[in-house]
């Protein structure tokens, strides 16, 4: 059975002096048998090996996953993965301890699946050119932002924090095991969408020292899932109650 494939369908063209619409279209068809390999339509197999080409890096397998993991507030397992991983590779890229990283729920757009995990499935998961950044914060600043989190009962991926939430009130925040001091200077690592005031991250003048490495997230992940599976390790993603929530307000 023959079936058509439209290739390169619509070549559209915005046309930024016209704000009404496309300036032209157009397209071609192309008869396929169910073998897409064979035939005499040249143009097609050089499309298609085209592409074949540019999407083979996306296909490397860089880690193994025990099961099927999901993004879940306040806190999950791939979260805690994500943000643990960019507080790893900041550590190893900068030569200096790394009491926090941040990440926001909303950069981590789909879940990991089970099974062998290949690059594609990293962009899917992180598929925003969100750069890795190093800042010294002041804990005041942390401090705001965190009782801001409370008061919304929206905490995003933390790591090196824990903290509890009762009602809209911040109870508890400790750094390392210790509580979070307002006079001390923190090394944070996050990227450079929440520095710049991103999902609503407010550091006010609590910023020291801000270094961009230029790094994206995406390529720090499959840096770290590699290194992951080298080890001989797979993904087994868990919870471990970093971020309680209690009498949570009602929405």
């Amino acid at each position: 059975m023959k079936k058509t494939l439209v290739l390169a369908a619509l070549l559209l063209a915005l046309c930024s002096c016209r704000p009404k619409g496309y300036s032209q279209y157009s397209w071609e068809y192309h008869e396929l048998t169910d073998r897409y390999d064979v035939g005499t339509d040249t143009a097609v197999q050089e499309a298609i090996a085209k592409y074949d080409t540019l999407m083979a890096p996306l296909q490397e397998i860089v880690c193994y996953s025990n099961g099927v993991y999901s993004k879940e507030a306040p806190e999950s397992g791939l979260s805690n993965y994500a943000v643990d991983a960019l507080r790893s590779f900041a550590e190893k890229y900068s030569g200096e301890k790394i009491d926090i990283s941040l990440l926001n729920f909303g950069g981590i757009r789909t879940d990991l699946p089970k099974g062998a995990v290949r690059v594609y499935d990293v962009v899917s998961i992180f598929p925003f050119n969100n750069n890795l950044t190093i800042l010294n914060v002041e804990g005041s600043a942390l401090k705001r932002i965190f009782e801001k989190m409370a008061r919304k009962n929206k905490v995003e991926a933390l790591s090196g924090v824990r903290m509890r939430i009762d009602g809209d009130r911040l109870a508890e925040c400790t750094v390392g095991g210790q509580k979070l001091d307002p006079d001390k200077v923190y090394t944070v690592a996050t990227i450079d969408f929440l520095v710049t005031g991103g999902d609503g991250i407010d550091w006010g003048d609590g910023i020291l020292v801000r270094r961009d490495t230029g790094i994206q997230l995406k390529d720090l992940i499959v840096s770290e899932m590699k290194d992951m599976m080298a080890a001989g390790k797979s993904l087994d993603l868990k919870k471990d109650g970093r971020v309680v929530i209690i009498n949570p307000k009602e929405r």
